[in-house]
Order: C-alpha cells, then structure tokens, then sequence
C-alpha cells in the first residue's frame, strides 16, 4: 500500500526474492496507490529542479549489489546534458523519482516472465482488517483479500499549528509546492524549522526570484552543517564487532554513554585532533552568520573530516538504536537528536552556498528559541523567539510549516493510520512512529502482538529502526520484510 520510494523498494524484493521460494506462479501482487502516480510523493514528486537529492549520486543505487546503478542510469539517460553525471553530484530530486518509477516497471515486466503478476490497483485504501488469518485490504466500500499486507506510507504532514489551520497565508506543510510558488515575491516569509525540509523551501524561494525578507525560526538549534567531499573511512570504534562485546553479545543493552564514547573516539580518529565537546554541544545556538562561512570553506576543502566518520556509520544506525536501552533513547531524543541531526544530516554543499548568499544580503535570518506563532491582524502572522533571555517578535505575511513529519502518529490526517490506530491493530511506538518487529517490520497491534499478517516498510517506523529515511536503510528493510513475507506464505 503506497508506490512512492518504500513501496517500489518493497514491490521489487518481493519480485526478486519469489526465486527464492517456492511460490513462483502462485504470487500475486496487488500495488495501491491513491492517485496511480508512481514515486511521485513529497520527496521525489517536486518538479523543481533546485530540490537536490541530500547524499550524493553514489549512494543512491537501488541494488546493494550494483552501488554504481543509478549513476549508470543516469549517464544513459540524461547523456544530452553534457558530459558524464559523477558519483560526487547532487543530482534534482525529480531524476531519482523516473528512477524509482523505471526500475519498478522493469521488475514488473521480469515478474510476469517468471510467472510473478502485478496489479495496480487506483484507489485510497482505507483500512486493512484481519480475516481468516489472512487480511482484508478495505478501499472505501471496496475489500480486497490477501494473505499479507505491506504498509508503505511515506512521510506524512502531521497538525502541528492547528490554530492557523484555513487561514491565509499558512502553508501547513514544506511539500506544498504550488502554494510556496505562489507567495508574492515582495512578502515576508516565515519558515518554521531547521531541517533539511527547511533548507528545500528557502532554496525554492530563492530559485523562484523571492525579494521579501525570509526567517527561519526553530525551537533548538540553527541549520544543518555542511557535508564535506566524498571521503571513505573505515570504522575503527563504531563497529558491530564493538557493539556486541559492549552489550555482551546481545545480553544487555547499551547506556547512551557507551555509544556517545565510540562515537567520539571515531569523530576523533578521523579528525586526527582532540574535539571540544562542548563547543559542539554548544553550536546548535550559534548564529548562522558566524557559522556558515566558516562551514563552507571547511567542506569545500575537505576539513570536516568529522562528517566522513559519521556517514560511515549509516547502515550501522538501526542496529545501534535496537541496541540501546529505552532510557537511554528517551534522553537521546529529549536533549540531543535535535544536535545530532544538524551534524548527522548535513545540506549538501550547493545548498549551503545558496544559503549563505542570501544571509549575506540580509534577506535570511535565522533564529533559535521559537516559542510561538499566532495570526495577527489581517494577513500577516506573528512569531516569537527567544535570544540572549529575551522575546523578540517577528511579523510574516506568510508562515511555511517546514518541520517535516510528525513522529506522533496521533496526530497524523491519515485515514488509514487513523482507522487501525483507532482499532487497536497498530499502536504508536514509544520513541515515534509505528511500533514494528524489528527483524521482520510486523506491525504490533495495541496487545502487544504481531497476529495479523500486515507489516511496514517506510519512515514511520523511526521509533524502531531510527534511521529510515535513507535509501540505504529502506532498501534493507524492504529486504527484510519481503523475506519474511515469502517465507511464511511458503
């Protein structure tokens, strides 16, 4: 249920993986999806150009098999641009949206050779119910039976200013692209957040031709840092083989502490150079005109060897979250994911550059500490934060919500979410999200078992495996999940 990324990535390891059972010609695969539009969800659906993909070319293959794939694919595609696509670009979003798309109808296509059918089926699916201990895929008043469900609902906007909810000038999510294309060039703009997702708008209004001052306001900390050169580095600390001695072999889980120190002692190794943790814990409040430059100049030539170190770690990330205790996430989340993502998840250098020119021109500001944002008279809407102890108030005409999905899946306008929440056949993870199996994506009703046959692949599961939004962590998932599926249909 769902074709963006989560769900061709899910599509095609069940395809691929029906060889590996015995289930040829017995294997049918229905693909729901409310518009028919294949990848064409808030990351990959944008049109426009200035949304690059966030990791480089490189990283981005389908295939854990074939890691030069889609550089290939784009070499053979978009050869009337120019010159060879490198692995180190950062290519338009939409570029990875037909990619997705292709390699799905070629799977498609590979399937009905071996016997494998697929269906697309155009519809909102509503309700997924047990039956027979089987399930029952509810699209409106319409049932369709099978014996497993995949959930794969990408990134969905979550409520979190409801008292601007219908009033003009509040966008209420960053993927409204046609709305953020319609703010009048000369209006103040206000975008709360300091994600990525942030990072996409004040990129879309600068291509736009925006004139009008721009703030960017968040609770915790400034934008993200800037990625550095592709540089491989091997782990010497973070590893598994660490991990499992630390947490006897699985035995125990591991304190936050524990992890935080392997993580420092790589950071280090890598920067070949004592860090000042302090100031690190201390930088998410630093202006981003102090900053920026500085950032800049440092990964464009290749000095922020700390970000090598910590790209290294990705495909570890799961694991490592699976193998700290819940307190230990509990604080994590409280006080330091905030942090961690400004590092972790750093724009790509294009952006940053982007960016900082419009800093440097005084039409974006960005500030730390926002409290709150209400309507004011007639159109425009009013912003407080605060710095150095006091309050300080901001005036937009228009207001982007650009926090990006809500972990609290309370609050998501989802109606199949809403309906098996309601129903107790899934329950909300205690760190975000969904709660699933961790091994298989089972989802885990609200009696604490896994007893229907429906699983999810997709972000939302952020609560379990932590890091899911990399092709890399979907792509592993999906596997998993597609093994366990076929498996026990065998």
């Amino acid at each position: 249920m769902g074709s963006g990324a989560s769900g061709i990535l899910t599509t095609i390891q069940l395809i691929e993986q029906a060889g590996d059972v015995d289930i040829k010609g017995r294997l049918r695969i229905q693909v729901f999806d409310r518009d028919g539009d294949l990848a064409r969800g808030p990351a990959y659906g944008t049109l426009h150009d200035c949304h690059i993909l966030n990791m480089r070319a490189s990283t981005m293959s389908m295939y854990a098999d074939r890691p030069e794939h889609f550089c290939d694919w784009m070499n053979v595609q978009f050869r009337e641009d120019g010159g060879a696509v490198s692995g180190d670009a950062y290519v338009p979003r939409s570029r990875y949206g037909r990619y997705l798309r292709e390699q799905l109808l070629n799977a498609v296509e590979g399937a009905q050779r071996q016997g494998v059918e697929v269906e697309f089926v155009t519809a909102e699916v509503t309700d997924c119910l047990p039956g027979s201990g089987k399930a029952l895929v509810q699209c409106g008043d319409v049932m369709y039976p099978c014996d497993a469900a995949v959930l794969c609902s990408g990134d969905i906007a979550g409520n979190r200013f409801p008292q601007l909810t219908d009033t003009p000038g509040y966008i209420s999510s960053a993927w409204q692209y046609e709305a953020i294309a319609g703010i009048h060039q000369s209006r103040s703009v206000a975008v709360i957040g300091s994600s990525l997702t942030a990072v996409d708008v004040l990129v879309m209004l600068d291509a736009l031709g925006h004139r009008g001052e721009i703030h960017c306001v968040s609770r915790l900390r400034s934008l993200p840092k800037v990625q550095g050169p592709p540089s491989p580095w091997e782990l010497q600390y973070v590893t598994r083989e660490r991990v499992e001695k630390l947490t006897e072999h699985g035995t125990r889980q591991a304190a936050l502490a524990e992890i935080a120190a392997l993580y420092r002692q790589e950071v280090e190794l890598a920067t070949g150079t004592a860090v000042d943790w302090a100031a690190v814990l201390g930088s998410a409040h630093r202006p981003v005109a102090d900053t920026l430059p500085e950032d800049i100049r440092e990964a464009a030539e290749g000095r922020n060897r700390w970000y090598a170190a910590l790209d290294a770690t990705g495909h570890l990330a799961p694991y490592l979250w699976n193998r700290m205790d819940d307190s230990s996430k509990d604080v994590f989340l409280a006080r330091y994911a905030s942090l961690w993502a400004m590092y972790r998840h750093s724009m790509p250098l294009p952006n940053a550059e982007k960016i900082w020119r419009m800093v440097r021109e005084g039409q974006l500001h960005a500030h730390t500490g926002f409290r709150s944002v209400t309507r004011a008279s007639g159109r425009s809407h009013t912003l407080t934060y605060v710095a150095d102890g006091r309050e300080h108030e901001i005036t937009a005409d228009y207001v982007v919500n650009a926090t990006g999905a809500s972990p609290d899946i309370t609050e998501l306008d989802d109606p199949l979410i809403s309906n098996l929440l309601h129903a107790g056949r899934l329950r909300p993870h205690r760190h975000g999200g969904i709660d699933v199996d961790f091994a298989t994506g089972q989802v885990i009703g609200l009696d604490g078992t896994a007893s229907m046959p429906m699983y999810f692949v997709g972000p939302l599961t952020r609560g379990v495996h932590f890091y899911t939004h990399s092709v890399e962590t979907l792509r592993t998932n999906a596997a998993a999940t597609a093994r366990a599926l076929l498996r026990d249909l065998d």
